[in-house]
């Protein structure tokens, strides 16, 4: 009997994990791109068209239900939210989205679960735990792939970085500027380190300062080869050091670094 339960309570958490990936994984992905088109300034409509834009039911539902309980987060909770969807890639996607997709997802699996129970007269104190696992597995698995998401992407920006530099280098020493070097850079990168170069220097381009767009970068990407790259362009400019210079010592760094990723 014991086993027979176990058994089933595993088979269960698995259904209720698949369950809650294919209900958040679609949307995290949608939210991306939104977030890719609207930051590099793109539209979704042709020029002349006035299509009106209508925002899914949704995200608006789970946006209502994040903001109503956003009083209970602390304002570091929500910073440190926010960073995380940053480092995901997810730039358009709030912190108190998530938090509604989170509160809809665990209620709606441990309803869930408690209506297998009671069609199957499975035994109160089993139900209760059922739903209360399911309850879990909602609040805990959004975070979970979007924890797993940024960790992986920066993971690639460092991995990345070398071959930036490589070129940077190549660049500067050639008496190209460091703003030219690194819109060339960016222009001949794809993965997760040229879309950030590209909405750095997009940045830029709507008037903030390089430092100020690499230290939106930072805040974007921090791990320590981007900290030491974006402290290295500052002290350079700061100093009056060649960056060309500084960009070759950087680069043996940053590889040692590469080195202990892979």
């Amino acid at each position: 009997m014991v086993l027979t339960l176990l058994l089933a309570l595993g088979l269960v958490g698995a259904a209720l994990t698949l369950i809650a990936r294919a209900a958040v994984l679609p949307r995290i992905r949608a939210d991306q791109n939104v977030g890719r088109i609207a930051a590099y300034g793109y539209r979704g409509s042709a020029a002349g068209e006035t299509a009106p834009k209508r925002t899914p039911m949704f995200p608006k539902l789970a946006a209502w239900v994040g903001t109503a309980l956003a009083g209970g987060a602390t304002a570091k909770r929500q910073t440190e939210l926010r960073n995380t969807l940053l480092a995901a890639g997810l730039w358009r996607t709030t912190p108190a989205t998530v938090q509604g997709y989170r509160v809809i997802l665990a209620v709606g699996l441990a309803a869930m679960a408690l209506w297998t129970a009671a069609k199957g007269g499975w035994p109160p104190f089993v139900a209760v735990i059922v739903a209360g696992y399911g309850f879990l597995t909602g609040w805990i698995v959004p975070m979970f792939l979007i924890k797993a998401r940024a960790r992986r992407r920066t993971e690639r920006i460092e991995v990345e970085l070398p071959e930036l530099i490589d070129r940077l280098v190549v660049t500067l020493e050639a008496g190209i500027g460091f703003n030219s070097a690194l819109q060339r850079s960016g222009e001949r990168m794809s993965g997760p380190l040229g879309e950030e170069l590209r909405l750095t220097l997009h940045e830029h381009e709507l008037g903030l300062t390089m430092q100020a767009a690499l230290a939106n970068l930072l805040q974007r990407c921090d791990v320590p080869s981007v900290r030491a790259f974006v402290r290295a362009v500052t002290q350079s400019e700061q100093l009056g050091i060649s960056i060309g210079h500084v960009m070759r010592e950087l680069s043996s760094d940053i590889r040692k670094r590469r080195r202990q990723i892979i």
